[in-house]
């Protein structure tokens, strides 16, 4: 199937749900809320126009329309938005995985996808003494500052330092001499592949390493946070059962 066929057969699916559930006149009532994320492609990449794309966008409206409620993107740095969630002050936040520092602060919602953190290598290096996450100890690593791999390397005491976006990650790794950019698989051989790199680096992944799931994070403090996770938790079920949810993976992957 073709890019634009993809692309056409999801939207075509997502309002077939739509209309299934909604009346008209409910759709253009359809409640309204506002989520924030970053630029995480493929799960949200931020068109320079300023609209979101992306899996866990494209599923987490896909399931709001299913209940009748239009979801609006915005973004702000990601250490602000946490600090913004955690204090109420923003409803939550796509995509988001389970840490133990957001756990009193955080309601999570059912899984969107899931991310596989991996050491993006020169493509020449020598990746022999890499075997579990624990061997990074004896690399120089380098990981997205506030991200989840970050915080996980600072958690296990992995030694590292930080970069403000993948692109400069990669670039740390082809030009600058760090060993290992320590990034979620996917996202990393999709900017790779937009910047024409991908014969430049390797993955190499873990032994000991299993796979984060990713949520809507909302906040404990917002007085609407349980009953639209509960909504959310009902739209995915339903778009997963219409073949909506798998559409929506094949038309990035």
């Amino acid at each position: 199937m073709s890019y634009l066929k993809k692309i056409v057969y999801v939207a075509v699916a997502v309002w077939t749900v739509v209309a299934g559930s909604l009346t008209y006149g409910q759709a253009a009532q359809a409640e309204s809320i506002e989520l924030y994320t970053v630029d995480y492609p493929p799960y949200t990449i931020m068109g320079q126009d300023g609209v979101f794309s992306g899996i866990d966008v494209d599923v987490v409206k896909a399931a709001f329309l299913a209940v009748g409620i239009n979801v609006e993107l915005k973004t702000a740095p990601w250490t602000r938005i946490l600090k913004n969630i955690e204090h109420g002050h923003t409803l939550g936040t796509i995509s988001c995985s389970k840490r133990p520092e957001r756990l009193e602060y955080v309601i999570f919602s059912a899984p969107i996808s899931a991310v596989n953190d991996v050491a993006v290598m020169a493509a020449l290096a020598d990746d022999q003494a890499l075997a579990q996450v624990s061997d990074l100890k004896k690399f120089e690593v380098i990981a997205v500052n506030g991200w989840g791999g970050e915080q996980e390397l600072s958690r296990l005491v992995v030694a590292h330092t930080t970069t403000p976006s993948i692109e400069t990650g990669i670039n740390a790794v082809i030009n600058r001499g760090v060993d290992v950019f320590y990034n979620g698989e996917l996202s990393t051989l999709f900017r790779a592949r937009e910047l024409g790199l991908l014969d430049k680096i390797k993955l190499k992944h873990f032994k000991d390493k299993m796979s984060t799931p990713l949520h809507i994070c909302f906040s404990k403090q917002h007085s609407e946070s349980q009953r639209l996770v509960e909504r959310f938790n009902l739209g995915l079920s339903r778009i997963k059962d219409q073949g909506i949810y798998q559409a929506i993976y094949d038309k990035y992957l």
